[in-house]
């Protein structure tokens, strides 16, 4: 499978301004990139760069974390629907220190999955590159890369994580879709629930379009036989009970955008080589089915067997 290579270099060019490591990360990390499947394409990466250079400004904006120290006065002008002035805004938060605290418990709670009448508004504000928010976000990013993102929020700003973290936003909104249709609108609707930004998100496009277009593709090694005996994976008393059935299994739930594969499976040869073992390890990633060993044993084939129930016929 044929994919982008980006070196450092390349990266630094993309994001100027961002950390040194977390370039450094994306240099070492390119099989989380193509595991997600942003490498494959140009489109790909040039949506998934400049998304992400716009939410964080190209991992500048301190500690990687949502500024949340609003005046009373710009929250009135960001929610005018729910404050009509700043006295609006005192009057029911007061003006102690942290009363934004309050304020995003309240405005976010019951939303994107945070509980109300808790402090999940302000916890689980944006967070890292892609500016994760919401508790369901911080969910599906532990569920996806095992980082404990829900128990330590603050794990999502890791510089030498950006690559996983970055990955995993792709992953859960299923942007390869809209990139492979070249609906930016579409990308920054799912990205962000409406057009914010869109025209400087447009124009980091436009100005990262000369670095993409000089990259070079470069290919993936085949798939090779694993030293599992692979008839042994599958308990015999399973219908099917062979190597293909797991092939077939994640090539469903891949086309039904359960799971996001580099690539559809090749069925044919009942090998379980390594692209079947990285297929069945980011299922297990997806679904929090522990360890993420790529071997569909005992705890990972009933998992599946339920995920499969829920595909539609």
């Amino acid at each position: 499978m044929a994919h982008l290579q980006v070196s450092a270099a390349q990266w630094d060019q993309i994001w100027p301004n961002a950390p040194e490591d977390v370039i450094a990360a994306f240099a070492s990390k390119a099989d989380v990139l193509v595991r997600a499947g942003v490498l494959a394409t140009r489109t790909r990466l040039a949506f998934f760069c400049a998304n992400i250079e716009h939410e964080c400004g190209g991992f500048t904006i301190r500690n990687l974390t949502e500024n949340i120290n609003y005046t009373a006065k710009r929250m009135a002008q960001v929610w005018p629907n729910r404050f009509s002035s700043a006295s609006a805004v005192v009057a029911k938060y007061g003006s102690a220190p942290g009363w934004q605290l309050k304020a995003f418990d309240d405005i976010y709670g019951n939303r994107m999955g945070n509980r109300p009448n808790t402090h999940d508004g302000s916890a689980f504000i944006g967070r890292g590159g892609p500016q994760w928010t919401g508790r369901d976000g911080y969910e599906a990013l532990k569920r996806i890369t095992g980082i404990e993102a829900v128990g330590s929020p603050e794990l999502a700003c890791r510089h030498d994580l950006q690559p996983e973290v970055c990955a995993a936003f792709w992953t859960w909104k299923n942007l390869n879709n809209f990139a492979d249709r070249n609906d930016f609108t579409g990308a920054v609707k799912v990205w962000n629930g409406g057009t914010n930004g869109m025209a400087d998100r447009r124009a980091q496009m436009a100005g990262n379009d000369g670095i993409i277009k000089r990259l070079n593709l470069t290919e993936t090694a085949v798939d090779i036989v694993n030293t599992i005996d692979a008839p042994s994976i599958v308990p015999a008393e399973h219908p099917v009970g062979d190597v293909v059935w797991i092939q077939q299994s994640m090539n469903k739930l891949n086309a039904a955008h359960f799971i996001q594969l580099p690539e559809p499976l090749e069925t044919k040869t009942g090998i379980y080589g390594a692209k079947t073992k990285e297929a069945v390890e980011i299922f297990q990633r997806t679904f929090d089915v522990k360890p993420y060993d790529g071997i569909a044993g005992k705890m990972t084939i009933p998992r599946i067997e339920e995920v499969l129930s829920r595909v539609a016929v």
